[in-house]
């Protein structure tokens, strides 16, 4: 064939890909609903904004400039709507999750391994999440409070060691990643009775926290164009990137404890179980509904989402402690008038019972979620109404992202990117009734941990880390935070990470 020909031939074949492209966007039920000119066309728009760490950003720009329903793909709106988050996210499984979450899976043994996040047919998740669901809720969460207190204990050593001052506050330092080294440490020792070293060592010293960064960059990019997972990380010869290059220590922890090799003391095993016991138990108790690939997918929900999202969480509270004036004096007053003391770690239900640190901690996790990204799900069989009287199709792939939602003027009023913890408390004035009817509808609009039959499991998990260790640095250090003025950089690559936060401290006696 002549070079004129294959030219011939190149240019029908984009001229037909590009009238069918016109013909498709002209004839689709969603032409009603703005957004961005490119977002119509492609779902590159959003695979461009995530792949920057700007997705957050450029969502709420778009509500600001088009309203509450914004066409962000193809075949996906982003919606700004409170009143339908109990429809969108609901517990009968209706609105199903959609081909955004496959690609969180690994591949184990040659084949793909789903776990409670990638899992999308509902039946299947109740069965999996029915297994384990008791060892996650408050009180088998509780039972794994004294692998958080070693953990707590040898952060406070560290930082005793390296930035005490002799008399007075000693050098500055990065909390932040100090508080990013805690939480990982915490989930190995309450999944491995091991903390993996971080603390110890003052560093991410084998990579891993590296890592699971650029594991979370791929998953928020790739996740917008889900076929590019089965080329890039589920392909059989060559896989890169994705979460199963994260999950080798995890592999190794498992094996050497069905081999006897993880030198742990038998007698503080049977008195502090970790999760890997309890799951190996389930594994024997139901071994047609959990097998090996199961154990492994059930740990990689603890290692790909179990640290990140509670060191965001913590980072916040202190951020906007730290830099908002007279939050953080009143939070040490609160947390001393309840009985906390210097040299103390906080049990979870001491910080509990302290109104203000909850109103926080609300009020953190409210303006920096963890995950600042929509979180799709496709409409069923008799569409989805609005509140102006249009239906979204079936088949539509409709989401909200809790950063947008966390400042949704109707619900947190004018002054919702204010940092304002008192909005979690009943104000002067207010009844009793009054008060609790605000805070239903705050309630309703919180996305942060997500809602319904897919409320993210490790909840209690990352709310006893964050409070215990919030409440025990509050009574124990004085904290100065250094340049107070100046915005940390933040990057939502499906976790909305943050970038340095420099203190300095000194002991409390």
């Amino acid at each position: 064939m002549s070079a004129a020909a294959v030219a011939t031939w190149a240019f029908v074949l984009l001229a037909t890909c590009a009238a069918w492209n016109v013909l498709s966007c002209w004839r689709s039920p969603l032409r009603r609903y703005p957004g961005p000119f490119l977002a119509r066309w492609t779902n590159l728009w959003r695979f461009y904004h995530t792949l920057r760490g700007d997705i957050h950003l450029v969502n709420l720009r778009a509500h600001q400039r088009y309203g509450p329903v914004v066409r962000t793909g193809p075949n996906q709106l982003d919606l700004d709507l409170p009143a339908l988050v109990k429809t969108i996210y609901s517990s009968d499984g209706r609105f199903r999750k959609t081909d955004f979450y496959p690609p969180a899976s690994t591949v184990v043994d040659g084949r793909v391994a789903y776990n409670l996040f990638s899992l999308r047919d509902p039946a299947e998740h109740a069965r999996q999440k029915r297994a384990v669901a008791k060892h996650y809720s408050l009180a088998g969460t509780l039972a794994l409070q004294p692998h958080v207190d070693d953990t707590i204990r040898l952060l406070r050593r560290s930082l005793d060691e390296r930035y005490m001052g002799a008399d007075g506050f000693g050098e500055g330092f990065d909390l932040g990643e100090w508080v990013k080294m805690y939480a990982w440490d915490v989930i190995g020792q309450v999944t491995f009775s091991k903390h993996f070293g971080y603390l110890s060592s003052g560093r991410d010293f084998d990579g891993h926290l590296w890592m699971s960064d650029r594991g979370a960059d791929y998953l928020s990019s790739v996740s917008q164009i889900p076929w590019l997972d089965r080329i890039v990380d589920k392909n059989p010869i060559f896989p890169v990137g994705g979460a199963t290059a994260l999950l080798g220590p995890t592999m190794k922890r498992l094996d050497d404890r069905y081999a006897g090799r993880d030198d742990r003391d038998p007698v503080q095993a049977a008195a502090q179980p970790d999760f890997l016991d309890r799951f190996l138990e389930v594994q024997r108790a139901q071994p047609d509904v959990v097998d090996r690939q199961r154990v492994l997918s059930y740990l990689s929900i603890n290692m790909l989402a179990g640290a990140d999202t509670t060191a965001i969480t913590i980072k916040a509270v202190l951020y906007y402690a730290l830099r908002t004036g007279g939050v953080w004096g009143r939070l040490v007053a609160a947390c001393e008038e309840a009985g906390l003391a210097a040299g103390e770690i906080a049990s979870f239900a001491q910080a509990r019972a302290v109104p203000y640190l909850e109103a926080v901690v609300r009020e953190a996790m409210r303006l920096h979620p963890g995950v600042a990204m929509v979180l799709p799900r496709c409409v069923p069989h008799g569409g989805l109404g609005l509140p102006d009287g249009n239906v979204v199709p079936p088949g539509t792939s409709v989401g909200m992202n809790p950063f947008v939602l966390g400042r949704n003027r109707t619900v947190w009023g004018p002054d919702a990117d204010d940092f304002r913890p008192e909005r979690w408390l009943r104000a002067d004035g207010e009844t009793e009734e009054a008060f609790a009817v605000r805070l239903a509808g705050m309630n309703a609009a919180d996305l942060t941990f997500g809602a319904g039959s897919r409320v993210c499991l490790g909840k209690h998990l990352g709310l006893l880390q964050a409070y215990k260790v919030v409440a025990t640095l509050a009574v124990s250090y004085d904290l100065e935070m250094m340049e107070p003025e100046k915005e940390w950089w933040v990057r939502s690559a499906f976790f909305m990470r943050q970038g340095e936060l420099k203190v300095r401290m000194r002991r409390r006696d």
